[in-house]
């Protein structure tokens, strides 16, 4: 058997239909509605608030008021809580580790730790940069090695 194939790892899951789905059908429940999570999942992406939401579900056919807006709001977090919880059992299920040092010099700077408050990124101090505490987060698999 090809020894590259065995090391080979699935890549880092992205966010999915499913996720909205989710997200909507959990926004839908604290507004007390039964259905329309396919209309809610299939018009957001990712990065859009409860306001440009509503705008696109007014267009639609559906009545919109600041409250039902507000809750939409709570697409992203929930959304982005679903893609965490995602990369986190990938990278737990794959055994994701570091595959450079820190100190080592990458294309966008220079790898000083691993970031604790994500899953599988470096914290990289960016070429010339002098503020303390400013880092990039780069996932493992896009760091690239050289200047």
């Amino acid at each position: 058997m090809d020894e590259a194939k065995l090391k080979e790892v699935p890549k880092r899951p992205e966010i999915t239909a499913g996720m909205k789905l989710a997200a909507a059908k959990e926004v839908l429940k604290s507004l007390g509605i039964d259905e329309g999570e396919e209309d809610i999942a299939k018009r957001y992406h990712y990065g859009m608030d409860g306001y440009h939401l509503a705008r696109e579900l007014e267009i639609c056919g559906w009545d919109m008021d600041m409250q039902t807006a507000e809750e939409l709001d709570c697409m992203g977090v929930i959304v982005d809580r679903l893609y965490r919880e995602a990369e986190r059992e990938w990278a737990e299920k794959n055994n994701i580790q570091p595959k450079l040092a820190i100190g080592t010099v990458i294309k966008r700077g220079v790898i000083a730790g691993v970031y604790k408050h994500g899953v599988a990124r470096y914290e990289v101090k960016e070429h010339g940069c002098q503020r303390d505490g400013r880092f990039l987060l780069i996932k493992f698999e896009d760091a690239e090695v050289g200047r």
